[in-house]
This record gives C-alpha cells, sequence and structure tokens, in this order.
C-alpha cells in the first residue's frame, strides 16, 4: 500500500456536513443577525444626538385698542407703554425667564420671539371732500414660546408661566398707555370755556369710553398652535419585509460558510471520507458497536481476508486520535483472529523498535472518528509503509460515547 498514490479528490456527503454542523451551528445565526443588523442600521433612521423635547406654542395678541374707532379715535394712534417691541425684550431678560422657570428645577431652554405686524392701507374721504389715507393693522402680532429639555416634563408648566407674565404685562403697558391719553381728555375738559356743547359732548363721550377701556384690559392671548417633537435617539419603523430579507441574506451566508468548512474540514467524519483519502482498498471497516453490535465481527473478517493469522503472530494497532477503550477491542478482535495483539503509541511518540519490521507482526492503523486529522493519517500511513511492516490498512472506529468536535 502506498499513501502518497492514494486517490485524491474533494469529498462532499450529508454525514460530513453534519458532523460540520454540529460543530459550527452557531455560524448561520450569527450571520443572521448581522444581516438583520446590517438591515435595520441601513433602513432606519438610527441618531446618536442625546434625546430631547420640544414643545411650540403660537399665541395671538388681541387688539384692545380697536373698540375706540367706536367712538371716532383712531387706535393706531394709541400706543402701549412700553411698546411691543420692549415688551419682547423684557421677556427675554433672565430676571422674566427665572420667573417662567419658578419651581422647575430640570434643565431647559426657554425661548420667546415675536412676528412683524403687516399693515394695510386704506383711503376715506373726510368733511372737506379731502382724501385721507390710514395705515391700520392687517394682522395682530403673534408670539412664539419654544421650550426644549430632555424629557416631556415641565415644558407645558414653563410655557404656561411664561404667557401669564407676558398677559400681565400687556395689560400694564395697555393701562399704561391710554391713561396718558386720558389725561389729554381731562385737560380739554378743563378748558370746557373755549368748547362748544357739541365738542365737550364728544370729548366726554371718548373719555368715558377710554376709561372703559381701561379697565376692560386683560392682555389677553389666544393659542393659535401648538406643535411637539421629539428628537435624538429615535428610531423609525423598518418594514418586516427588510427584516426577512436581511435573515435570508444571513442564512444564506452562513449556509455557504459552512459548504466551505466542510469542504476544507481536515478531520475524518465519515467512512465515505476515509475511503476518499486512502481508497476502497486499504478501508477495512467501521466500527460502530452501538448501532451495529456486530461491527468488530466485520473488521476481522475482512482483516482476515488480507493478511494471515495464527497464534504466532501478533497483530500491531496503531491509534491516531484519543481511540477510547481501544486495549479491550484490541483483546476481542485478537480473539476473533486468533492471534495476539497489542496496541502501540500514536505515531507522534511511538519508537523504533515498536516499528521494528517483523514479518509475523503486521500493523494495522485504528483512526478514531471526529477525532483524527487528515494530515496525521497521512503521516501514520506513510511512516508504516516505509517501515518494511505489512500493512493491512485503515479501520475507522466511534467511541462508545463520541463528542463532536
Amino acid at each position: 500500500m502506498n499513501p502518497l498514490e492514494a486517490p485524491r479528490r474533494i469529498s462532499f456527503d450529508l454525514d460530513t456536513f453534519s458532523g460540520v454542523a454540529r460543530k459550527r451551528w452557531w455560524i448561520v445565526p450569527l450571520t443572521m443577525l448581522i444581516g438583520l443588523a446590517l438591515m435595520f442600521w441601513q433602513e432606519s433612521d438610527l441618531q446618536t444626538e442625546p434625546r430631547y423635547f420640544t414643545l411650540t406654542r403660537t399665541f395671538e395678541a388681541l387688539d384692545e385698542m380697536a373698540p375706540l374707532a367706536l367712538v371716532d379715535l383712531n387706535p393706531t394712534f394709541m400706543q402701549p407703554v412700553p411698546s411691543e417691541t420692549s415688551q419682547l425684550g423684557i421677556l427675554r431678560t433672565d430676571e422674566y425667564i427665572a420667573k417662567a422657570k419658578a419651581g422647575i428645577t430640570t434643565s431647559m431652554d426657554l425661548t420667546v420671539n415675536k412676528s412683524e405686524t403687516q399693515f394695510s392701507l386704506s383711503t376715506e374721504r373726510d368733511i372737506s371732500e379731502a382724501r385721507r389715507f390710514t395705515f391700520t393693522p392687517a394682522t395682530n402680532s403673534s408670539y412664539s414660546f419654544v421650550c426644549t429639555e430632555t424629557d416631556e416634563e415641565n415644558c407645558d408648566k414653563a410655557i404656561t408661566n411664561y404667557v401669564g407674565l407676558l398677559t400681565e404685562l400687556r395689560k400694564s403697558s395697555i393701562e399704561s398707555g391710554l391713561s396718558r391719553s386720558l389725561q389729554l381728555f381731562d385737560r380739554l375738559l378743563e378748558q370746557s370755556s373755549t368748547l362748544s356743547d357739541e365738542q365737550i359732548a364728544t370729548l366726554t363721550l371718548q373719555k368715558t369710553a377710554m376709561e372703559q377701556s381701561i379697565a376692560l384690559a386683560s392682555g389677553e392671548l389666544k393659542m393659535t398652535s401648538e406643535s411637539r417633537y421629539f428628537g435624538g435617539e429615535q428610531i423609525s419603523t423598518v418594514n418586516r419585509s427588510t427584516y426577512l430579507f436581511g435573515l435570508l441574506v444571513g442564512f444564506i451566508i452562513g449556509f455557504l460558510i459552512l459548504l466551505q468548512l466542510t469542504v476544507g474540514d481536515s478531520v475524518v467524519r465519515t467512512p465515505k471520507k476515509l475511503v476518499s483519502l486512502i481508497g476502497s482498498k486499504n478501508f477495512l471497516g467501521y466500527i460502530d458497536r452501538a448501532s451495529n453490535p456486530n461491527s468488530l465481527e466485520i473488521v476481522g473478517s475482512a482483516m482476515m481476508g488480507k493478511a494471515r493469522f495464527d497464534a504466532e503472530t501478533v497483530l500491531r494497532i496503531i491509534p491516531i486520535g484519543k481511540n477510547k477503550d481501544l486495549s479491550s477491542l484490541a483483546n476481542e478482535l485478537g480473539r476473533i483472529l486468533g492471534c495476539r495483539s497489542t496496541v502501540t503509541r500514536p505515531i507522534s511518540s511511538i519508537s523504533a523498535e515498536e516499528l521494528k519490521s517483523d514479518s509475523t507482526s503486521p500493523l494495522v492503523i485504528f483512526a478514531s472518528q471526529n477525532e483524527t486529522k487528515i494530515a496525521e493519517l497521512e503521516t501514520t500511513m506513510l511512516i508504516a509503509e516505509k517501515s518494511s511492516n505489512a500493512v493491512i490498512g485503515v479501520v475507522l472506529s466511534k467511541d462508545p460515547d463520541p463528542k463532536t468536535k
């Protein structure tokens, strides 16, 4: 037998694949998990910024001076003190922001902005038929309050406080502005001797209207819109089909890896694998006493067909791998063959005396299933052949309680 001339080909069978799969089963779940994670990462809107919540509310300021037009007073000439622009500056001071955050211990960012008032141009003729142009507000002022915090906890309270501060500020500014105009009416009525009865009646009516406007001033604001936004660590929903595609791709890749490992497997796992390595003539049989109790007798019969045994024959068994309970197997095999048998040390530690050429002491190689490496098998066969001993062949044995590796 010349092992160097034994047939060599890529071998693949279900038993070999099953052995590799039992050893490397975790590869498929791992690749499926990686595929799922890649689909999730590619298709989702995963953000790495810190989480935050933003609440925005917009309020429209009521024009509380507009009713003065009913008594022939032009509301555009009535200005609150301080003006709306100055009110915005007051609201943005640290003092007012601190008042809005009163009782709130969490960190937040609170801001307020005011829209620009738009005006429209109108014309009318007075008593003398002269054309008079008037600019009147087309839209009322609006205020936007924006609050940002980590979680939705206190923004609602902070904006409510802020709106209350603006309401009080607007009310006091309307009262202050109208009070200054009311002083002018008092001065004019003090000069009643120079006024006609009609003028006095008109001024009295207008003064009363202004006093009532001061009494009714509220600084009221009407909310026109609200928006809530959650930012930061948000993940958009990924379609189920995307997840399934990722799992499928991962399964295919994992399966291909197992196939590659099967083709490149360096361990003898099945009789078919062993035959592909050494050839059918050198294969003596497969010992699996768990599934076939008579397998040792079959191997013994195959050995008797390859060599003659008698009481003077000493069968030398060279083990490759662990080969548990090989001594008892050797004794039974010697009984079947009618000769003596002995187990040598593995080829890596065997002595020259144990490999001494002896025509009455043939060699047989016992390979252990799922333990014997192909390189060890080839080395053992080569050394046994070079020792000028009669090499009967190779037996594949399965341990009574094997552990797949």
